[in-house]
């Protein structure tokens, strides 16, 4: 069992995360005046945001918590792919990147099954490389400026 003070400063540092996600949360996304990829670029945000609770949550909590953590992050991710499919024609993307939204939501849904066996190890492995792959989307979308 870990030292009261460790669990505490883990528990705080958890809380903090899961606040900014809170607060990006209720950013408007749509904004009047907002452009396409000015809302592509915040649902990205709140996914990356989600996708880094997801992933101190599977190292400090248990598996019902991680599960519910990554289906906030498959939910997050649902706003980009609503703010890539509501603007697909004006963001002008390589027509494979809705193949890759598409890859990445059955990627999530790998992940949650991978909880639901119970091994840390093998839900970590599964998750660490969603970051990779949300960082590339984004970047794609921001190459196209």
């Amino acid at each position: 069992m870990p030292n009261p003070i460790v669990r505490l400063f883990r528990l705080s540092r958890l809380g903090a995360v899961v606040l900014v996600t809170a607060l990006l949360a209720h950013w408007p996304i749509s904004a009047a005046g907002a452009d396409e990829r000015s809302e592509l670029e915040a649902a990205f945000k709140l996914a990356n945001a989600q996708y880094q609770v997801a992933l101190k949550t599977l190292e400090t909590r248990g598996r019902e918590e991680t599960a519910a953590e990554v289906h906030r992050l498959r939910e997050a991710f649902q706003a980009v792919m609503e703010r890539f499919n509501a603007n697909e024609s004006a963001l002008g993307l390589d027509t494979d990147y809705a193949g890759a939204l598409m890859q990445f939501d059955v990627s999530i849904v790998g992940v949650m099954l991978v909880i639901d066996f119970g091994s840390r190890e093998a839900a970590r492995d599964a998750l660490t490389p969603i970051g990779q792959s949300l960082a590339e989307l984004q970047a794609r979308a921001a190459l196209r400026k």
